[in-house]
C-alpha cells in the first residue's frame, strides 16, 4: 500500500467512525446550505428525525403552523454546521417546515429552504398542504414603473405593489431595510450606482433577497453592511446583476444559489469572508461573470457545485485570500463541479492578508486559481500575476468523500511571479488532468509539462503530496487562529464606481434568457499592466514553501518529504542489497530494480520483507512495519491536533 493510499484509508476510516450508527438511528436531515437534503421525507408515527447543519451557514427548521422546532430541541434559534436537533413525530400527519433564514414568506407560506415530513398514512389536511413554491414565468417588460421614494416611500414597498415586469426604480439615499422580492421579472434599478444604498446595517441578513422568483434583475446600486448576502437569488430561472458594488456583506457580495440562466456583469465586491461572487449547486448553470472586480474578500469567486456552461471571463481579481476557485463539497448538491471555463481574467495579488477570511477560505490562501475536486473544465488566456501561492493549481478536495479532480485543460495562460508554482497539480488525481503552451517559470512537480501534456504523455498522478499536503496544514492553521482575518466591516473601501450607460432611461430588460444572449466566444489573454514588477518565488524545496509556517511545513513533511526520502534512500539501498545477490538471476535482481524504482514506497517496502534475504521475516516484518507505525502517528498526531479531521 504506497503512502497515498495510506492517506485515504486513514481519512475514510475516520469520517465512517464518525458517521456510523446503530439501527435504531434516528432518520437524517441534513441542512446544507440553503436547502434540506430530503425536502419531501415519509417516516412511520414515532420515527425520529434528527436534522444536522452540514452547511457552512446558520440554519434551523420551525413548522409551518409553530408546533415544533429545532430551536425548542437545539435550545438556540440557531443551529451552526456541526449541531444536531432531534424531533419525534409520534402522530399522523403532514408537517411543513421551512429555515427561518433562507425562507421567504409568501400569501401562501413560505418558499426557498422548506421541507415536508409525511408521518405514516396521512390524508392531508388542507392546511397542512405542502407549500406552493411556483412563481410566475411571464415574459417582458410590462412598461410601469414604481418610483422610490415619490411614489413609495421604501424599496420593499414598492417591491410588494409591483407586478411582473415592473421596473422599481430607486432614487438617491440610503435604504435601511431588507428587500424580499418573490414577484417575478422585476427590474429594481438605482438613478445612481454610488448614491443608491441598501445598507444591512451590520444586523440584517441580506440587502435584496430574491428567492423563487424568476427573472429579477437587480442593477444600478450599491448594497452594504448586511450580515449574510449582498443580493442573493435563490431557487430562479433567469437572473442579471449589473452595474452592482457590494462592500461589506459578511458572507456573499453577488450570490446566486441553485439558480440558472444568470449573469453577474461590470460590478464590484470586497469585504465578503467567503466570497465575492458566489455561484453554487446548478447543473447546469447556463451562466457567465464577466467585466467584474473582486478585492479584498476571503475567495473573490467561489463557486461550489457550479457545473456546465458556466463562464468566468474577463475579469479583474486581486487582493482577496485566493481568486478564482470553483469546488466540490458535500454541503451542497450536485457535487462534483464540473465544466467551468476560466478566460480572459486578470487574476493577481492573491494571498492578501488584509482581507477577511473562513478557515475553509484560508485553505486556498494565495491561489490564483484553484480547482478543487473539479472535472473536465478549462482554464485559459489568464493573464495570473504575483500570487503569493499557486497561480494555477489542481487538487483533489476532501470532505465526506474523496473528490479527484480529473480531466482538466490548462493551456495558454500566461503566469508568473508566484509564490510557490506558476502552475501546480497536487496529487492524488485522476483521468489525465493536462497543461500545454502556458508560459510559466516554476512547476509542481518539475516533471508537469513532460508527464501531464495535453497533445503528448498524460498519467495519472496517484501521488504528489506537496500540493495537497499544504492545503492541510492551511486548514490547521486556521483552527488554531492564523488567518482569521479582518472583523466585519473592516475591510478596505472602493472608491466611486462606473455607473451604468443610460441610468434610469436605460432599457428595461428583465432577466429572461440570459445567457442564450450573452456572448462568451471572444476571449484574449489580458496585457500586463506597465511597469508590474514581477515578485521573486519564496524559498521552495521538494515543492514545500519554507515561509508559510509551521502547519504547512509539518504535513510537507509528514506527506511529501518523507515519503520521498523513503522511497529514494530505500530504492539506493535495495539496488545496493540485490548487486550482491548473487545467487538470484538476472530476470528477478531486474524485476525487484524496476518495482523499487518504478513504485514509489510501495515497491521499496515489498523489497524489505520479500526480497531482501540477510534476515529472518520476523526483522524484515519489525523494520518495514516499525517505520510505517511511526509515519502513521505523525500523520494522525497532525491531522488530529491541527484538527483537520
Amino acid at each position: 500500500m504506497n503512502r497515498t493510499t495510506f492517506f485515504l484509508v486513514l481519512m475514510a476510516s475516520l469520517f465512517l467512525l464518525a458517521s456510523c450508527g446503530g439501527s435504531d438511528s434516528p432518520v437524517e436531515v441534513e441542512m446544507l446550505d440553503n436547502t434540506f437534503s430530503s425536502a419531501d421525507l415519509a417516516i412511520a408515527v414515532g420515527e425520529t428525525v434528527r436534522f444536522t447543519n452540514v452547511g457552512r451557514n446558520p440554519h434551523n427548521a420551525i413548522a409551518l403552523d409553530d408546533s415544533w422546532s429545532t430551536t425548542d430541541a437545539f435550545g438556540d434559534i440557531v443551529m451552526q454546521n456541526g449541531d444536531s436537533a432531534e424531533i419525534t413525530f409520534g402522530r399522523p400527519g403532514v408537517y411543513n417546515y421551512f429555515c427561518s433564514f433562507h425562507a421567504t414568506p409568501t400569501d401562501d407560506g413560505y418558499v426557498g429552504m422548506i421541507g415536508t415530513i409525511t408521518v405514516g398514512d396521512a390524508t392531508e389536511d388542507p392546511a397542512s398542504a405542502p407549500v406552493d413554491v411556483s412563481v410566475s414565468k411571464s415574459g417582458p417588460a410590462s412598461g410601469l414603473t414604481l418610483a422610490v421614494p415619490a411614489d413609495y416611500p421604501t424599496v420593499q414597498s414598492a417591491v410588494d405593489a409591483a407586478a411582473p415586469g415592473d421596473l422599481i426604480l430607486i432614487a438617491s439615499g440610503i435604504y435601511k431595510e431588507q428587500v424580499n422580492v418573490t414577484t417575478a421579472n422585476l427590474v429594481i434599478r438605482g438613478e445612481d450606482r454610488n448614491a443608491v444604498i441598501i445598507d444591512g446595517e451590520f444586523i440584517r441578513e441580506n440587502a435584496i433577497n430574491i428567492v423563487g422568483a424568476d427573472g429579477v434583475a437587480v442593477e444600478n446600486l450599491t448594497v452594504r453592511n448586511a450580515t449574510g448576502n449582498g443580493v442573493f437569488w435563490n431557487g430562479v430561472t433567469g437572473f442579471r446583476g449589473s452595474y452592482l458594488t457590494s462592500i461589506d456583506n459578511w458572507v456573499y457580495g453577488i450570490y446566486a444559489f441553485d439558480s440558472s440562466d444568470g449573469l453577474l456583469d461590470h460590478s464590484y465586491a470586497s469585504g465578503s469572508y467567503d466570497a465575492g461572487y458566489y455561484i453554487g449547486q446548478c447543473d447546469p448553470c447556463n451562466a457567465v461573470v464577466t467585466d467584474v472586480k473582486a478585492e479584498y474578500n476571503g475567495l473573490g469567486f467561489s463557486g461550489t457545485n457550479a457545473s456546465v456552461n458556466l463562464y468566468l471571463i474577463n475579469s479583474e481579481y486581486n487582493n482577496n485570500i485566493a481568486g478564482v476557485v470553483p469546488n466540490t463539497l458535500d454541503s451542497e448538491t450536485l457535487p462534483p463541479v464540473h465544466d467551468v471555463t476560466v478566460a480572459g481574467n486578470y487574476i493577481h495579488d492573491n494571498g492578501e492578508m488584509n482581507a477577511p477570511t473562513g478557515k475553509l477560505e484560508w485553505s486556498g490562501f494565495g491561489s490564483g486559481v484553484l480547482l478543487a475536486g473539479s472535472l473536465d473544465s478549462e482554464i485559459y488566456n489568464n493573464l495570473i500575476v504575483n500570487n503569493a501561492g499557486a497561480g494555477i493549481g489542481v487538487i483533489p478536495m476532501i470532505d465526506k468523500n474523496f473528490w479527484p479532480s480529473a480531466g482538466n485543460i490548462i493551456r495558454d495562460n500566461v503566469v508568473r511571479g508566484s509564490g510557490r508554482a506558476d502552475l501546480m497539480l497536487g496529487g492524488p488525481v485522476e483521468g489525465g488532468s493536462c497543461f500545454q503552451d502556458n508560459e510559466a517559470d516554476s512547476k509542481i512537480p518539475n516533471s508537469l509539462s513532460l508527464l501531464h501534456s495535453c497533445d503528448g504523455l498524460n498519467i495519472n498522478m496517484r501521488f504528489g503530496l506537496a500540493g495537497t499536503s499544504d492545503l492541510a496544514g492551511r486548514v490547521a492553521q486556521a483552527q488554531h487562529g492564523v488567518g482569521t482575518g479582518l472583523e466585519h466591516g473592516d475591510a478596505q473601501k472602493p472608491g466611486p464606481q462606473e455607473q451604468m450607460p443610460g441610468g434610469a432611461n436605460a432599457p428595461v430588460l428583465p432577466a429572461v434568457d440570459v445567457f442564450r444572449g450573452t456572448n462568451v466566444d471572444t476571449l484574449v489573454t489580458p496585457l500586463l499592466p506597465n511597469g508590474t514588477a514581477i515578485n521573486d518565488r519564496n524559498l521552495v524545496i521538494s515543492g514545500i514553501s519554507l515561509t508559510s509556517g509551521f502547519w504547512p511545513l509539518f504535513f510537507g513533511g509528514v506527506l511529501h518529504w518523507i515519503p520521498r526520502l523513503v522511497w529514494g534512500v530505500g530504492a539506493i539501498w535495495a539496488l545496493l542489497k540485490l548487486r550482491k545477490r548473487e545467487e538470484a538471476s538476472t530476470v528477478a535482481k531486474s524485476v525487484w530494480a524496476a518495482l523499487v524504482i518504478l513504485v514509489p514506497v510501495l515497491g521499496v517496502w515489498l523489497f524489505g520483507l520479500f526480497g531482501w534475504k540477510e534476515k529472518g521475516i520476523g526483522g524484515r516484518l519489525a523494520r518495514v512495519l516499525g517505520g510505517t507505525t511511526i509515519w502513521l502517528v505523525l500523520v494522525v498526531g497532525g491531522l488530529v491536533i491541527g484538527k483537520v479531521v
